[in-house]
């Protein structure tokens, strides 16, 4: 059975009732794997998720707000 959707809740207990696989961010699923209700598969697979990205307007009209939370960002990310 596919489960499809935004429902992210829904994919997992879908997933938890062993109707079939779940591909979503580890951090979302880590608690059911390190519990065992979850086993991982093809993990060699998995795409490696190197950070959030941060779209925008160019810089040159940036509101105040905006570009003190992509300079807070930007600081923090190095």
């Amino acid at each position: 059975m596919r489960v499809g959707g935004t429902a992210t809740d829904l994919a997992v207990e879908a997933a938890l009732a062993g109707l079939g696989l779940v591909s979503l961010f580890e951090d979302w699923l880590r608690p059911h794997l390190d519990s065992g209700a979850l086993e991982p598969v093809l993990e060699p697979w998995w795409p490696r998720f190197s950070g959030p990205f941060l779209y925008h307007p160019g810089r040159r009209y940036l509101p105040a707000p905006l570009r003190a939370f992509v300079g807070f960002i930007g600081a923090r990310r190095g």
